[in-house]
């Protein structure tokens, strides 16, 4: 039927398919396990991972939260080396009451001070939308505080007023 030729060939070929699966499996399960079923992540000896919830936590009523006033900024921005125009910003950091307002008025300057290293750098490197996207400088800014004072501590960043002005 087939020559001996014909079926190494056909052997090497199954081989070759058989290799690339096995290792299109482990692949898988090393790189993207939520993709392959419990079973085969067992058989693999592979531990599965745990589902996570996307459910955001719930965000405390007014009530049961504080509004910490930092003081207004006018941060210079550069361009060349020079002063080219004033951010000026007014924030309220909203947190729980009780411990998570005691920790973030403990790293308020921490804080204050990561915000305006972060301003500096956003407008140094010309990172677009920069602080001309509001809802972005917002967002990046929630992520600084965080990392300061933790996840979850710090509720909302409330901009009172923020706008710009050419340097005279």
């Amino acid at each position: 039927m087939f020559s001996e030729k014909e079926m190494i060939r056909i052997l090497i070929i199954i081989l070759v398919v058989l290799g690339i699966s096995i290792g299109g499996v482990f692949g898988v399960a090393t790189f993207a396990p939520s993709l392959l079923p419990t079973m085969m992540l067992d058989m693999l000896g592979i531990e599965a991972p745990k589902e996570e919830s996307l459910a955001q936590p719930i965000k405390p009523g007014p009530l049961e939260t504080t509004l910490i006033d930092l003081e207004p900024m006018e941060i210079p921005l550069f361009r060349d080396n020079k002063v080219d125009r004033k951010l000026f910003m007014h924030i309220l950091i909203e947190v729980r009451k009780g411990q998570d307002e005691k920790t973030v008025n403990d790293n308020l300057i921490r804080i204050i001070d990561s915000f305006l290293t972060y301003v500096h750098a956003l407008n140094a490197l010309n990172i677009k939308p920069g602080v001309g996207d509001r809802a972005f400088l917002k967002q990046r800014l929630l992520v600084k505080a965080e990392e300061i004072v933790g996840h979850n501590v710090i509720t909302d960043l409330l901009f009172v007023n923020i706008f710009e002005r050419p340097f005279n």
